[in-house]
């Protein structure tokens, strides 16, 4: 990954932003350290202009744009996913065997949105836009060490990261307690 030049402003917009579209504190978000990553990974993967208008849209429509929930994915869980495509998604691309280890959801043959040849069923064409997305589509990556363990994801469900934070072994054991945010 490129090294992105920031702002002072460009982060502190793009964390007040986040305090926003993620339920949490700028505070909070200040306090995972991980505001420059991700702020940088934004910009990288998607280019200061989408970023900006991420920024600028409505709140209200905040929930249909897919940088703005790849933003919200990215500080719960501290994985870059990338922007949904806004047309079909190729499944079989992304359930492959030898993705992440996994098997196909349902087998080859039994994919209502194919046929055997691996054409598209009729209805369900592609448009070459989206093919050509789907194709340069990056997989999924942790934005940096710390990512993981500074999810906004264990605050929110009152847990701590198996074994990479305090109390420490046999914490799981125990049920999570819930904070007010």
């Amino acid at each position: 990954m490129t090294q992105t030049v920031t702002t002072e402003e460009e982060l502190r917009e793009f964390v007040k932003f986040s305090a926003t579209v993620t339920g949490f504190s700028e505070f909070d978000l200040w306090g995972t350290g991980q505001a420059e990553a991700y702020y940088e990974t934004v910009v990288a993967q998607q280019g200061p202009d989408a970023l900006r208008r991420a920024i600028s849209s409505d709140l209200s429509a905040v929930p249909s744009d897919p940088v703005v929930k790849s933003i919200i994915k990215l500080w719960y869980v501290g994985v870059w996913y990338g922007p949904e495509l806004t047309g079909r998604v190729d499944v079989a691309a992304w359930t492959a065997p030898g993705r992440s280890g996994a098997k196909p959801a349902v087998p080859d043959d039994s994919r209502p949105e194919e046929s055997l040849s691996g054409q598209a069923a009729p209805g369900q064409e592609q448009a070459g836009e989206d093919r050509a997305e789907a194709e340069e589509r990056k997989p999924p990556f942790v934005v940096s060490p710390d990512a993981y363990t500074e999810g906004l994801l264990w605050r929110a469900i009152g847990a701590h990261p198996a074994g990479a934070k305090a109390p420490g072994y046999g914490s799981w054991a125990n049920p999570p307690t819930l904070e007010n945010h």
